[in-house]
């Protein structure tokens, strides 16, 4: 019989065992937006918990996988036909929610892993109101982040920085591993803004010093940034398999910290 670890599938008893065996509850969190006219509105979504659930299923005793969440903060991109946008205050308040109640029945380790730039900042807060205010620790990751270094510039054809950025090389090649079958690879072509900086760019291989976002459209006629068009399905098999290695490797490292007691100093 193959071990269960989808939150979802267990009963309420068996959560109680699952709370027992000190598993890590892991949250994919994504948005449903555009991704320029060759990649689906869920794009955000699917790689965050379909990266989840591939780590997941090799550590079930370890780990329990709850359903994503799909919603989220994308306002700047409502320019653009598709995009579900929610305010960030209900974003934030909601994915709060959600591990506040995981605390409440027991789980003392909770992951967000993240598959949308803009949700990090709320993601952050998020985490940090989960531990402040229950017994639990939580931790949050942008998929991305868990790229190996080394595999970005083997890999990598676009131009840096920029070209990994949204509906790009990267989220394409991912795409086409994961679910060929939504990716439109005719309707592919590259999207730069006009305006080059040293300040303002947008790369998810290495963020740029400056925390900003406009509406897309005002850089984007197509709502993609970056080139997709060098992207290919063996691009994202090699990232997708880096990302879940390490994301095991955190969830593990995660379930083994310990949580130690406050110390008032007052």
């Amino acid at each position: 019989m193959t071990e269960k670890y989808r939150y979802e599938e267990f009963t309420w008893p068996e959560i109680r065992g699952v709370v027992a065996e000190q598993r890590v509850a892991v949250l994919p969190v994504g948005t449903v937006e555009q991704h320029g006219p060759h990649l689906p509105l869920v794009t955000d979504v699917l790689t965050a918990s379909e990266m989840s659930r591939l780590a997941v299923e090799k550590i079930p005793r370890e780990a329990v996988l709850l359903p994503p969440v799909y919603y989220a903060f994308n306002e700047h991109h409502l320019d653009f036909p598709g995009t579900i946008a929610v305010r960030g205050e209900t974003f934030l308040n909601y994915v709060t929610d959600i591990g506040s109640s995981l605390a409440h029945h027991g789980f003392r380790k909770i992951l967000l892993v993240n598959g949308h730039g803009s949700n990090v900042p709320f993601l952050d807060i998020a985490a940090r109101n989960i531990t402040n205010h229950s017994e639990a620790i939580c931790a949050m990751v942008p998929w991305w982040n868990l790229v190996e270094r080394e595999l970005f510039a083997e890999l990598r054809e676009s131009d840096w920085p920029g070209g990994m950025a949204h509906g790009c090389e990267l989220e394409t090649s991912v795409l086409l591993y994961l679910r060929g079958d939504l990716v439109r690879m005719d309707h592919a072509q590259p999207d730069f803004p006009v305006q080059r900086s040293e300040f303002f760019f947008w790369d998810l291989e290495r963020p740029s010093p400056v925390f900003f976002q406009e509406h897309f459209s005002r850089y984007s006629m197509t709502g993609t940034l970056g080139d997709p068009t060098k992207a290919t399905a063996e691009k994202g098999r090699r990232f997708v398999e880096s990302v879940v290695d390490r994301l095991v490797r955190l969830i593990q490292d995660l379930r083994a910290r310990r949580i130690e007691p406050r110390v008032d100093h007052h």
